[in-house]
């Protein structure tokens, strides 16, 4: 019997998931947060510019595109680590648990991070209406604004936000690379076995 078949479980546990889920779910879950304290600061030292793409705004699109990547990546990792071979519902269910793990450990560095500096918050909603009053728009437009940014900002801050609306969003947009992983990094089993 070879390496291969030796490696190969037919049916992968979620003990077999976790390792590749969690080093590539801890990797993605620091960058991204280093990304985001990155733009956040970036965002409170500087002047209102008074534009619609905040470094707030596009900081959320580089953070998505990234965090997407984990996904392939846990595939990837389990494809060298633990078997070559897995199923496409498998690697979905990879990337889900990673992305689930990213949110996890990002919402946990987030509160640490309260500790810290406790005004980061505040002082990123403050720079956030400051922008936005900036702006060339009609008054009750600006007012109706600063209250969404403002409440947007804040629950993006709370941990149970953060977990309840991170796991579904973050697990299926790693669900989707996962299966996109699977493509790319899977060795194909006998075409006939399902």
């Amino acid at each position: 019997m070879d390496e291969v078949e030796q490696r190969a479980p037919q049916n992968p546990t979620l003990a077999d998931y976790m390792p590749s889920a969690g080093i590539v779910g801890a990797i993605f879950s620091v960058i991204t947060f280093a990304i985001g304290l990155a733009i956040g600061y970036q965002q409170i030292g500087s002047e209102p510019s008074g534009s619609f793409l905040s470094p707030t705004m596009l900081g959320g699109v580089v953070i998505c595109l990234v965090s997407c990547l984990a996904g392939a990546l846990a595939v990837w990792h389990f494809t060298k680590e633990v078997t070559p071979f897995i199923k496409l519902g498998q690697g979905a269910a990879l990337g889900f648990i990673t992305g689930a793990v990213m949110v996890i450990l990002t919402a946990i560095l987030g509160e640490i991070w309260n500790f810290i500096d406790p005004s980061y918050t505040e002082n990123l909603v403050e720079a956030t209406i400051a922008n936005v009053e900036a702006m060339d728009l009609p008054d009750s437009q600006k007012d109706q604004m600063i209250d969404g940014m403002a409440e947007s900002v804040r629950s993006q801050q709370s941990f149970g936000s953060q977990i309840i609306w991170g796991i579904p969003m973050n697990g299926l947009l790693n669900l989707v690379t996962a299966m996109i992983g699977v493509k790319i990094f899977a060795k194909k089993e006998n075409q006939e076995s399902f």
